[in-house]
Order: C-alpha cells, then structure tokens, then sequence
C-alpha cells in the first residue's frame, strides 16, 4: 500500500524575450514540490529489556545480574538465533528496607515487582543473622530504614529479525526474569529501496502536477532542468507491549504473543524545475 502526498509550490517565468542589449532570458520554467511516501512491511523489531539482580553486596548482586542476563538472552535467541544486543546504562544501588519512605534511594525498591522485595527480605534476614540483629522486625514493621543489599541492573536493546516472534520474546523475557521487557518499534534492516521507491513516486507526483499546471496555463511541459533533494524520510512503527518479571522453574514452550506492526512508511520531499516548451 503507498501513501502519497504532495504540497505544490508554483513559479511561472515569463515566456522568453529578446531583451534590448540582444541578450535572451532565463528559459521560462515551472518549479512545483512534491511528496512521494510508500508502505513497507518492518523486518526488524527492537525490544528494550532492563535486567537486575539483587545480593546481599555488590559481588552476589552482580554474579545474579550476570546469571539471569545469560538466561534472558539465551531464551531470546532460541526465537531468533540472529537477534543483535546492545547495552545500555549498567548500575549498582544500595537496596533498603524500614522506614525509607522519604528517601529517594528506597524508591528503587519500593516501585518494584513483590518476588524482588521478598528476595531483599531474605538477604535482611541474612544480615541480621550474621551481625546479631535478630530484633530486627520484619520489612513492613521495620522503623530504621537500613541497607539490606545491593541490586545490580542493566539496560539492553535486543534487534530481531523475526518479526512475528517479538511479541512471545517480551513474555519470555519476563519469564526468564527480565524486569521490565517491551517492544520500542518495528524497522527496516535497510530503507535505501524503500528511500528510492518514495523518491520515484516524488518525481511522478512532481511531474502530475507540473503537467496540470502547463495544460492550465496553456503552455507545454518539457524536460526536467532540476531537481533539489530536500527529502524528509520518515519511519515509523507502533506497538508497544510490556511484560512482568515472573521467574519460572520449569521451561514450557514460550506463550505465543501475535502481533501485527504497521507499515513502514518512507517519505521523500523534492522541488522539481520543468521547462516551458515554446
């Protein structure tokens, strides 16, 4: 399916003359612009995965951050053995528990799932067994707010060339313990067939115009003299889809999440000279 639109911009020179000093005119031209877009189907999707892990230090955080990461990506490449990642920020932030409402440091806690605010109660537990703090009330009741671990977290972009898999990759993702898991947009690998298609459908457009405009003012249309590329390519895609941690301990088949992206469409802008025929 293409989709073209077109904003015209019309300048007519006079016919040519003969000026007195017997130099002739600048050749009588029409300038119009106009738009070509065309629809192509995605063969990329991009997904944003954040993936975390929480310890009782840095150390046991960061090996359960680099353990749930292996198993995330691992599982996505089952769907897709081509899918690209890329990184993105990687933390490490103290986890507390107590009275931290106030603190702007327990709203990386207190903001996520339940099953990572039961882990940190566990490593608190751990805490106060190994430094005496067995009076230590449980985490709704507790007073103090204090420092009961670390969680480690990063950032990541995942490519995939398989398109019709990227919804089930967002569920399986979630079920492998990513966080946070959702699709950002559909693409293409490579828009230069589609940038050339928009750019000949511009020309047709250009040349539509220009040829109503010549018939309008009783003139003939000739040849192309110029063309001036101010081409805007546009691209866009429009799903997004978001997915819960829920760590699973068994690997059943992923569930299949069917997803229908829109067309890419690719645009090209060009202001177009014709010559006026005598």
């Amino acid at each position: 399916m293409r989709i073209a639109k077109a904003l015209i911009v019309v300048a007519l020179t006079p016919v040519p003359v003969l000026a007195q000093t017997g130099r002739e005119t600048k050749p009588a031209t029409i300038i119009v612009s106009a738009t070509g877009s065309v629809e192509t189907a995605p063969d990329k999707a991009t997904l944003s995965i954040s993936i975390r892990g929480e310890g009782k230090t840095a150390d046991t955080a960061s090996a359960a951050l680099a353990a749930r990461q292996k198993a995330v990506i691992s599982g996505l490449r089952s769907l897709d053995p081509r899918i690209g990642t890329r990184t993105g920020a990687i933390s490490i932030r103290e986890a507390y528990a107590g009275n931290c409402d106030n603190d702007d440091r327990f709203s990386m806690v207190s903001d996520d799932l339940e099953s990572v605010a039961d882990t940190l109660d566990s490593v608190a537990d751990e805490m106060a067994a190994d430094h005496a703090l067995d009076s230590l009330p449980a985490r709704a009741g507790k007073k103090d707010c204090t420092v009961v671990g670390r969680v480690a977290q990063i950032e990541t972009s995942v490519i995939m060339s398989s398109v019709k898999d990227a919804g089930t990759a967002v569920g399986l993702a979630g079920r492998l313990g990513a966080s946070r898991a959702r699709i950002d947009d559909f693409g293409l690998s490579d828009d230069s067939g589609a940038s050339n298609r928009a750019i000949a459908k511009a020309v047709e457009n250009a040349r539509a115009k220009a040829q109503a405009i010549a018939t309008a003012s009783g003139a003939k249309l000739g040849q192309i003299v110029s063309v001036d590329d101010g081409s805007e390519r546009g691209m866009s895609g429009g799903l997004t889809v978001f997915a819960m941690k829920a760590p699973a301990e068994f690997a059943p088949a992923p569930i299949v999440i069917d997803v229908s992206p829109k067309p890419v469409e690719t645009s090209a802008r060009l202001t177009v000279t014709f010559a006026i025929e005598r």
